[in-house]
């Protein structure tokens, strides 16, 4: 039966009890030990663990009821001896009701102490899972940027190796290229030149003037191949068109040069109304053209290559595509410092302008280069 069912039952049944004494004690001679019947309930209701008003019921209706029994028969028994029974037995009640007090109300303050303290320890340990758990975000955290940091160093170093052998093959390659294409040219002009001036000086009748206007036109025309070629290459190392007219016109005269010089069919896909990009981001758009295009004449075996730059919404878009071999998938995944320092480089430079760089399959064969700036909007011109 459940405690608190009990504890009603308890009230009914100590009255019954109470009222069952009382009659023995009519029905007894006053010298008899009835009251301590009284005190048996008394304990009874402590073991049981009877609410307080019941308690206080039996310590004042029990000495009461014990002292109706000398109003009723005074002299029945033994009248001294009954007085004092029932009187130690009033006393034993108060005494054993009131060390039943003392002993709940410690408990109750024990209990309450106890509640206080499951309290601050619940809080406590709240306090600590809640410190614990951001201290687990904090070292996460920390863990994270860690390899980040360790993950940037290692590009860094990777890619101040390539630089540094990138500028050694690019001044080599600079002073071929003088050499090959200008080079040649000036030690020709320079012989005919010298051969002029010795035909002026002998001024014989072997060298008629015709002869002599002949081979100074041939210098003259030495002298402009000359210029088309240095100009040639300060375009290809800086391009004027890309200052003046913009990313389109740069990215057509350069696809088209790229084509006369591989024989690799060029087409462009751009709107000709496309918006000027700050000077920055062009110039990082057309190196990255620049050198994909590089890769495809080394290596891609293809015979065509496209380009298109397109705008949507707030996103700009370059995509450099080729119908060539195509590169191997962890290049398709991931094109970082070790992959080739081509394709880092390139990475590297649509990080300076807050790009992604990302290398596709093309639709058949072949390897798409996409440059994406998301959340931008062109500067109006």
């Amino acid at each position: 039966m459940p405690q608190r069912k009990f504890h009603h039952l308890i009230a009914p049944a100590i009255a019954i009890a109470m009222g069952m004494v009382f009659a023995i004690d009519l029905q007894t001679p006053l010298g008899l030990a009835v009251p301590f019947l009284y005190l048996l309930l008394a304990l009874f209701a402590i073991a049981a663990g009877a609410p307080n008003y019941v308690l206080i019921s039996i310590g004042v209706l029990g000495p009461a009821l014990a002292g109706i029994k000398l109003l009723i028969h005074p002299t029945d028994g033994v009248a001294w001896y009954g007085q004092a029974n029932r009187l130690a037995v009033s006393i034993l009640i108060w005494v054993a009701l009131g060390l039943e007090s003392i002993r709940r109300t410690l408990e109750a303050d024990r209990l309450k102490n106890s509640q206080e303290l499951e309290r601050q320890v619940q809080e406590r340990t709240l306090a600590l899972r809640v410190a614990n758990e951001k201290l687990e975000i904090e070292i996460a955290e920390r863990k994270e940027a860690e390899s980040t940091i360790i993950d940037y160093t290692q590009r860094l170093e990777a890619l101040s190796k390539q630089l540094v052998a990138l500028q050694d093959a690019e001044r080599k390659a600079l002073a071929t290229e003088l050499h090959d294409r200008i080079g040649q040219n000036l030690s020709a002009l320079n012989m005919s030149l010298n051969l002029n001036l010795a035909l002026l000086s002998e001024q014989s009748a072997s060298a008629p003037l015709a002869v002599i206007q002949a081979r100074i036109k041939d210098a003259l025309s030495l002298v402009e191949q000359t210029t088309e070629m240095v100009r040639g290459v300060m375009e290809e190392l800086h391009p004027a068109l890309l200052e003046q007219y913009g990313l389109i016109t740069a990215l057509r005269w350069h696809g088209e040069e790229f084509s006369g010089r591989t024989g690799i069919s060029f087409l462009l896909n751009a709107n000709e109304n496309f918006p000027r990009l700050p000077g920055k981001v062009e110039t990082s758009l057309f190196r990255i053209a620049q050198e994909a295009l590089i890769n495809v004449a080394k290596h891609a075996n293809a015979t065509e290559v496209e380009i298109t730059l397109k705008q949507a919404a707030d996103c700009i878009e370059l995509r450099i595509g080729d119908n060539g071999n195509g590169i191997a998938p962890e290049q398709l995944r991931q094109p970082a410092a070790g992959s080739g320092w081509g394709l880092a480089i390139m990475a590297e430079r649509a990080r300076t302008v807050g790009a992604t760089m990302r290398m596709e399959p093309s639709a058949e064969r072949g390897t798409t280069v996409v440059v994406s700036i998301a959340h931008y909007t062109p500067e109006s011109t």
